[in-house]
């Protein structure tokens, strides 16, 4: 698939995207689909509170999209087990993250699924991901040197944890106005560019769908967000960026491409880690995520957006440079 061909594909879910967003606006509206906000986060978010939610709707038909084009191309006699394993792992994040937004709105709550469904449902997606592209995944890490650092069954045992823990990464990046959609584009960009020089089959063509997507959504969640991704988007972008680096091998780059994302769920390990053991007296940041830290510090929600946008971009071109010396 020749670069126009994959610019050709991000520009007609750009045009859709744009051409679909305001309809799926109104029906989430006309449905009450709105969301809910935390008592205990800012004070600023309660304005926030009953602008409509689901955004991430989108995301699946960009995902259809693709990879109806990708059959079409064809591919279709080349259908991997990769391909397989990705389409699975991607859908079954975003039904994870649709069935939570409508448990939230259902129940009238700010919380969806409990914590222990939603860390059993992306254990089982991660499982079926590993299981089923076993024969197309390299189950090896290794340095540019060609140093192997994890290989065989110690491979499984490192990549789980990171599959299921990058997906959740993303969704607590989502909790400003423009933020994950921002975030993610210079990442699914050069996903997505990477895919052109090392083709890895449909694992690195859903990064087209999460780049078109993310930057479609942002004309509509700019601030004042007139609409929510929700988890539904949040977890199928996670899932998308998973699939793309254990399909490509970008293991160790991605520790760079994606380390934003690391950061937001590291600093809410860490806050809880200094909470527990001091006794529920200390803690490490004034809130986290961390996004939510520099809100209490005072700064605006525009602000922090554009500075983790400049953030994400340095690490996406480190995370280049790492990936073009391997």
């Amino acid at each position: 698939m020749t670069p126009r061909w994959l610019l050709s594909i991000v520009l007609i879910l750009e045009l859709l995207d744009l051409a679909l967003f305001p309809v799926l606006i109104s029906r989430l509206q006309r449905a009450h689909f709105t969301q809910l906000i935390r008592d205990e986060g800012p004070a600023s978010h309660k304005a926030k509170e009953g602008t409509p939610t689901g955004g991430g709707i989108m995301l699946a038909i960009n995902v259809a999209v693709v990879t109806i084009a990708y059959i079409c191309a064809g591919s279709r006699s080349q259908w991997s087990r990769l391909d397989t394993a990705t389409l699975l792992f991607v859908t079954i994040n975003l039904l994870s993250g649709l069935i939570d937004d409508v448990v939230k709105e259902v129940k009238h709550r700010n919380d969806g699924l409990l914590g222990y469904q939603k860390l059993l449902i992306q254990t089982v997606a991660a499982a079926l991901f590993f299981l089923i592209s076993r024969s197309d995944v390299a189950s090896v890490v290794s340095t540019a040197g060609g140093r192997v650092l994890v290989a065989g069954w110690a491979f499984y045992l490192v990549a789980m944890p990171y599959a299921v823990g990058m997906v959740n990464a993303f969704n607590l990046t989502d909790g400003l106005d423009g933020l994950l959609a921002k975030a993610s584009l210079p990442v699914f960009a050069v996903a997505a560019a990477a895919s052109c020089v090392v083709p890895s089959g449909l694992s690195g063509l859903l990064p087209l769908a999460g780049l078109a997507f993310a930057l479609s959504f942002l004309w509509f969640n700019g601030t004042r967000a007139s609409l929510f991704m929700g988890d539904t988007g949040s977890l199928a972008l996670g899932a998308i960026f998973v699939a793309w680096v254990f399909g490509s091998g970008n293991e160790l780059s991605s520790l760079l491409l994606g380390g934003l994302f690391l950061a937001e769920a590291a600093s809410v390990i860490l806050q809880v880690l200094v909470f527990k053991l001091s006794g529920r007296k200390k803690r490490l940041f004034l809130m986290a995520p961390i996004h939510h830290h520099f809100e209490k510090l005072g700064w605006e929600e525009p602000k922090i957006v554009d500075r983790f946008f400049v953030v994400s971009t340095l690490l996406a071109i480190a995370g280049a440079l790492a990936m073009s010396w391997r």
